[in-house]
């Protein structure tokens, strides 16, 4: 009988290693049954949770005593690169802005549509200066004429709660003589190079997250007290490390997070999945989003 050699046992029992890994892999994965929660929490350590992200894996968030989110990714069903949620009610829209050109409303109404989330402008991130989209006025006269329901956003670079009520006065301004009854949004970021690190060479640079959810909240009670619904966007980083979200429970988190299902571990209302959606009768990629939750209209 020919002896095996050292190498090639050694090379045996390494296959045989990860066979049984793989096998015991396995079981596990049948015996658990398909992932309940995108996020799940390890270990509760007072300030901050120990949890395992189903895209991040292992991560530590602020502990916060606020309302968690409930879905499950099964819930969410990818078919042709448009995603739709299964587990209850919801509505699919659109982010529109300048940039998107001229649009045709009565194909995108027809497309399946439910509803617009409509730009009204911005502050500068250089200069400071509140500018109005110049598409604004035909996106969301296109809109509402095709039967579309519309809310609207504004992107913000305000670095004071002063500068926050300004803007939000000048989106109430702007909005005044049409029906909205999807949110009235602010969208703050911090301008970042390439690399995604902070440019220090924007005014934003200098908010902490104490100041940017002043802003934020400063927004959105503004637009509360005139009876719209409002709302803010964060992603995954703003939400766990900027923003205070115990401060903004009064007003809908829209999440952005570009995967096939969504996974943060607290409550939002809205889930914008991509910026390359294909929507007939705009030329150019969109932003879609998801509606959790029934707005009026």
């Amino acid at each position: 009988m020919t002896q095996i050699s050292g190498k090639r046992l050694v090379f045996l029992v390494v296959i045989l290693l990860l066979v049984a890994a793989i096998v015991v892999a396995s079981a596990v994965i049948l015996v658990r049954g398909p992932r309940e929660s995108p996020v799940e929490v390890l270990e509760n350590q007072g300030e901050t949770l120990s949890i395992d992200d189903m895209y991040e894996g292992k991560m530590t968030i602020p502990n916060y005593d606020i309302a968690e989110s409930v879905y499950k990714p099964d819930d969410f069903k990818e078919e042709n690169g448009v995603i739709t949620y299964t587990g209850g009610e919801s509505t699919v829209g659109i982010q529109v802005n300048s940039q998107k050109g001229d649009i045709d409303w009565a194909q995108v109404a027809q497309s399946g549509v439910d509803f617009a989330m409509v730009r009204v402008g911005w502050r500068g991130y250089d200069n400071g200066r509140i500018v109005l989209d110049p598409n604004f006025e035909a996106n969301i006269q296109g809109a509402t004429e095709a039967g579309l329901p519309v809310g609207v956003y504004f992107f913000s670079k305000a670095i004071s709660e002063a500068e926050a009520e300004e803007e939000a006065t000048f989106v109430l301004q702007q909005i005044q003589n049409y029906s909205i009854t999807y949110p009235v949004a602010v969208i703050w970021e911090y301008d970042r190079k390439d690399d995604g690190s902070i440019d220090e060479t924007r005014r934003t640079v200098q908010c902490n997250g104490e100041q940017v959810t002043a802003i934020v909240s400063t927004f959105c009670q503004k637009i509360d007290a005139a009876g719209y619904t409002p709302a803010y966007m964060a992603d995954k980083t703003m939400g766990y490390e900027t923003l205070d979200l115990p401060e903004l429970t009064g007003y809908d988190l829209w999440y952005s997070e570009f995967r096939p299902a969504p996974s943060f571990h607290y409550d939002f209302k809205m889930w914008q999945y991509t910026e390359e959606g294909q929507v007939p009768g705009i030329s150019q990629p969109v932003d879609i989003t998801i509606a959790l939750k029934q707005y009026g209209g």
